[in-house]
């Protein structure tokens, strides 16, 4: 999924001469202490302002330009979602700005919309159950993980893979199946050498990768 498939373009972004008040009415509205701020001619996405550089000002009428607007966070509309959840989580922003080619504003992106895609996309709303596999780094191979799950007619639906414990050589693979039994699949994986654990529940696999969705986007306060 790419940034522009998320895109809202209801969002006003701030201009550089627009009053301390708006700025903190956006906040406000959007529980967001960083807005982005789009130029007036060129419609090019200039930078963010954040509550706290503006909070102090007695006069809110003051425009934000007499306040320092940081350098722009923004990703191109043909990013996919992966890098902006990695540059929300980077900058611990709620809203992104995504531009064009020629970086001009086209929208902005929500982080419950990152997180509702992430959700889709590891199919966390589907019947299923899910197997995990642990190994040295060295020694993964999705094909063959892959063969040995689809030799038990059995249909992948998502995927995670996550380095435990900051263990560098460890990785542990979390894979949605489209079967509920998975006994067969694991006895398979096991005789192959494979390290496995499972949950048979779905309501428990929906859990565990909320929880992982939930700790990519930390800072998600929903």
């Amino acid at each position: 999924m790419l940034a522009r498939n998320l895109l809202n373009i209801e969002f006003k972004p701030l201009r550089p001469d627009s009053p301390v008040s708006m700025a903190l009415a956006k906040m406000d509205a959007w529980q967001s202490s960083s807005i982005p701020v789009v130029e007036m001619v060129t419609n090019a996405c200039v930078g963010h302002i954040l509550f706290d550089d503006i909070a102090g000002f007695a006069d809110e009428r003051t425009p934000i330009s007499e306040a320092e607007i940081k350098n722009p966070i923004y990703v191109n509309e043909n990013q996919h979602v992966f890098e902006v959840a990695r540059l929300m989580l980077q900058h611990e922003v709620r809203l992104l700005s995504v531009v064009d080619e020629a970086g001009i504003y086209l929208g902005i992106i929500e982080k419950k919309q990152v997180l509702e895609a992430l959700s889709n996309m590891l199919n966390v709303g589907t019947a299923g159950s899910v197997i995990t596999v642990q190994m040295f780094k060295a020694d993964f191979t999705l094909a063959e993980l892959v063969h040995l799950i689809e030799t038990e007619d059995a249909k992948i639906l998502g995927l995670t893979v996550e380095q435990p414990d900051q263990n560098d050589s460890i990785i542990r693979i979390s894979i949605k199946l489209s079967l509920n039994d998975t006994s067969a699949i694991v006895s398979s994986l096991q005789r192959h050498g494979y390290l496995t654990t499972t949950e048979n529940r779905n309501d428990i696999y929906q859990m565990d990768l909320t929880s992982r969705a939930d700790e990519l986007m930390r800072y998600l306060d929903l």
